[in-house]
């Protein structure tokens, strides 16, 4: 009554501990959405998201159109036309060539300021108007996403240009530029207006749109200014073509911090960056943020999934679960950005992800703590049969440090209950008998070694229920006292397809709590069904096969008598005499081939072939064939039973003698590869023409006692060879028999 008193208290104990444990999971997963919803609205904590937006680009970049060519104001420019700026004569004189040579392009684009009159301005105008010219009208300025300072163009050439547009560059957060505003104040980004297309604003994004940038190794097809105007460049570039006019020399301070900064020295040229801007525009590739409200209904998603994943999985299975989920928004980001345009940004979720580990982490020290006080306690008391369970353990020593105080009392109890359980293992597995136990249900407990030899590792594994095992056995899905009422005779094939039969035993036991525990045992007969199967064959070969020849003899004896023995009675008689000493010498090869172990030493394959062709050959001659034996230079070595392995090259020359076909030839191919494998082997194959068909064939060849394919199958195996049979369908056609022997190489 005390003891179930005590449980009672530990029940309701552990039910508050659930209760607190659910509510500090409750508060930690508001924090956290709390948390990622005001980051979220506000654009903080943006830097992962920073980094994953350029590598994802750096793995996908833009592919340049060939409709947009660059004319680069570099350093040769400067040193041919002396200083900056360059007087604006060279610019009308450029505008010339592209004119008079008719190569007009679609669409001209100025990223040079033009702020003060000057006396070439009328001639810079007068080629402007044969031109669709657009002119920079404000000053960019390094802030981020706000509206630059204007500047007052010459009002000779703003009257001359098609239109007067805004170069406006917007940074980013961290310094990087990777968008722009396509209209500020109503005025148009250059490549906007340069591409007619119209401008395209959302709610939650305005007119800002990010670049999908071009690989600078690729980039836009160029031209140095100063060569264009030395005729050094074909002016056929530029007709039809979008041509934008910009600085690219690094002394003149127009680059700008992109994502390729690293392969650039000083940055990405502006004039390049409004090349991309007008390229995105034309192949529909700017991409779009995603609503702020979706990038936070995901987000919460997400990590919605890895608070439940902290409740109710394993730390491993929750550490993998939420590395999933972290992996697939990242995959998730980079496919809606690739195929979509649009950009998800994943790091905040992430981070939340990672942050919420440690987070979770103290809460689940603190249970860990106060369970193994628990359980250190009722284990020493049930070791030391104290009085009472203590809730806990009062620590005398070092109290800060309880995790170390309670591991060394729950090391000191494990120690005492493994040893128990060590030595019951060890009894099991020395059981001279395949035995595994299982729980009621049957779900296996405990399998020792001759079990995991006689079947599948895979369904003797702990954990795993008797269901698959009988399934596999082909035993019938009952309860287990109906299965404890009487045995059962199994087969299992192994990995060499060799059948071997058991006896299967269920059987009941109680443990010391009282349970019920099933016993299942594995009886091998596998030797005892051999013994009866060779039984069964030597009485069929004393009763028939040996009768069959000695009645032929006895009947021709008294034929004899009475005809004086003719040559023709002697012959018969001779003939069965050899065959009945043949079916003795095949009984007393078939007991040696059983033999568990042959005495073998080292001999040259080509000698066995000669003395078996030497027994066969006479049989081949009555019949016309010839044996044909084609050999290497150098003969291939085994270690083999001579004796026995002869023997097989006989048998398997006798049946290519006696089924083959007339006048025709028995070839005996002998071949070696002893660098061509892992494990070099010796071959013969033995090849004829055979004169009945499979079926009369395979007949025949299971008749013989010892010089059947089992006899063969027996020899070969046990010199850890392999034997191959191939026989036709019809008359006329080839039959083959090949062994693979493991090569024995010489030391020379």
């Amino acid at each position: 009554m005390a003891v179930f008193a005590a449980s009672h208290r530990s029940a309701r104990r552990l039910s508050a501990e659930e209760r607190r444990y659910y509510r500090e999971w409750c508060v930690i997963a508001l924090i956290s959405l709390s948390a990622l919803t005001v980051f979220t609205v506000m654009s903080w904590g943006q830097s992962l998201g920073f980094v994953l937006y350029d590598q994802f680009h750096r793995w996908s970049p833009a592919m340049p159109g060939n409709e947009i060519v660059v004319i680069e104001i570099d350093d040769r420019t400067l040193e041919a036309k002396g200083s900056w700026p360059i007087e604006r004569s060279a610019y009308a004189e450029l505008l010339r060539k592209l004119a008079d040579s008719g190569n007009q392009p679609r669409a001209i684009g100025f990223d040079i300021f033009f702020s003060q009159p000057q006396p070439q301005d009328q001639a810079l105008a007068e080629q402007m108007r044969r031109h669709r010219v657009f002119l920079a009208k404000e000053q960019p300025r390094r802030s981020s996403m706000v509206s630059a300072e204007s500047v007052q163009i010459s009002p000779v050439l703003a009257e001359a240009a098609q239109g007067l547009v805004q170069v406006n560059l917007s940074f980013e957060k961290d310094g990087s530029l990777r968008g722009f505003r396509l209209v500020e104040e109503g005025v148009p980004q250059m490549a906007l207006a340069m591409s007619g297309l119209p401008a395209r604003s959302d709610a939650a994004n305005g007119d800002y749109r990010r670049l999908h940038l071009v690989h600078p190794q690729v980039g836009f097809p160029s031209a140095s200014m100063a060569d264009v105007l030395a005729g050094q460049v074909p002016l056929e570039l530029f007709k039809d073509k979008f041509v934008f006019i910009g600085s690219t020399a690094p002394s003149l301070g127009d680059h700008y911090p992109t994502l390729y900064s690293g392969l650039l020295d000083a940055g990405t040229p502006g004039v390049m960056l409004h090349a991309n801007l007008l390229s995105n525009l034309l192949h529909e590739e700017l991409v779009v943020p995603v609503h702020p409200g979706l990038q936070l209904g995901v987000a919460l998603l997400c990590v919605g999934l890895a608070l439940v994943a902290l409740l109710v999985l394993s730390p491993l299975t929750e550490l993998v679960v939420n590395l999933s989920i972290a992996l697939s928004l990242v995959l998730l980001s980079f496919v809606v950005l690739v195929f979509a345009h649009r950009w998800f940004d994943p790091g905040l979720s992430m981070m939340a992800i990672v942050l919420l580990k440690p987070a979770w982490a103290w809460r689940r020290n603190e249970m860990i703590l106060s369970f193994m006080g628990e359980r250190a306690a009722i284990l020493e008391k049930n070791q030391h049969h104290r009085k009472r369970v203590w809730a806990g353990l009062r620590l005398r020593h070092f109290t800060s440090d309880t995790l170390l105080q309670y591991s060394r009392m729950l090391d000191k109890a494990i120690n005492m209950a493994s040893d128990r359980l060590n030595f019951l293992q060890r009894l099991v597995a020395e059981v001279p008998v395949a035995m595994l136990v299982t729980d009621e249900q049957g779900r296996i407990l405990l399998a020792n070694s001759g079990m995991l030899q006689a079947l599948p590792a895979d369904l003797v594994k702990k954990g795993h229920y008797l269901q698959a095992l009988f399934r596999f056995l082909d035993l019938p899905e009952q309860h287990l006292d109906l299965m404890a009422s009487k045995d059962h005779v199994v087969t299992v094939q192994d990995s060499r397809h060799v059948s071997h039969h058991f006896i299967l035993r269920m059987a009941q036991i109680h443990d010391a709590e009282d349970r019920l525990l099933w016993v299942m045992s594995l009886t091998d007969i596998s030797e005892m069904r051999r013994f009866q199967a060779e039984r069964d064959r030597t009485l069929q070969l004393l009763s028939h096969d040996m009768r069959t020849p000695v009645s032929s003899i006895i009947a021709l004896s008294r034929e004899g008598q009475e005809a004086q023995m003719q040559a023709s009675v002697e012959e018969h008689i001779r003939l069965h005499a050899y065959t009945l000493l043949g079916m003795m010498d095949d009984f007393i090869f078939s007991i040696q081939a059983q033999a568990p172990h042959y005495k073998r030493g080292d001999v040259a394959l080509d000698q066995l072939v000669d003395a078996a062709v030497s027994q066969v050959q006479d049989l081949a001659e009555v019949k016309a064939m010839r044996l044909i034996v084609d050999m290497e230079a150098d003969p291939p070595f085994i270690q083999a039973n001579e004796r026995l392995f002869t023997r097989v090259l006989v048998n398997l020359l006798v049946n290519a003698v006696r089924y083959g076909k007339s006048h025709t030839d028995i070839r005996i191919d002998i071949s070696s590869d002893p660098a061509s494998q892992q494990h070099p082997m010796a071959r013969c194959r033995i090849s004829n023409v055979v004169s009945d068909a499979q079926e009369t064939i395979q007949a025949e060849t299971g008749k013989s006692f010892g010089l059947g394919l089992e006899f063969v199958k027996t020899v070969v195996q046990k010199h850890e060879g392999s034997h191959r049979l191939e026989l036709p369908s019809r008359a006329g056609e080839l039959a083959v028999a090949e062994l693979s022997i493991p090569l024995h190489v010489l030391a020379h």
